[in-house]
């Protein structure tokens, strides 16, 4: 006889896109006069607050125990935020 396996059901994240300007870094002793390029990130939020926003970029799943985790991702600081799109959900 075959057991079934429980599931939890997945808890609902949204996945979005993320506008951020990185912080600028160099070696000379005179700042850069161009600000750093704008990034874009997507993925799943992880955790945000009122200082950041954690994204998940790549995830692990588990089919028999119906669970993510993520694998790596950003912490981006709400300062740096330029602009934050919900585009759908991970799960629904």
């Amino acid at each position: 006889m075959i057991k079934k396996i429980k599931r939890k059901p997945i808890k609902r994240n949204p996945v979005c896109v993320i506008y951020w300007y990185d912080a600028a870094y160099i070696y000379e002793k005179k700042l850069p006069e161009e600000t750093p390029p704008l990034q874009v990130t997507t993925g799943f939020v992880v955790k945000a607050t009122n200082d950041y926003t954690n994204i998940a970029t790549n995830i692990n799943y588990n089919q028999k125990t119906n669970r993510l985790w993520p694998i790596d991702g950003f912490v981006i600081p709400k300062k740096a935020t330029e602009k934050f799109k919900k585009i759908g959900w991970l799960n629904k």
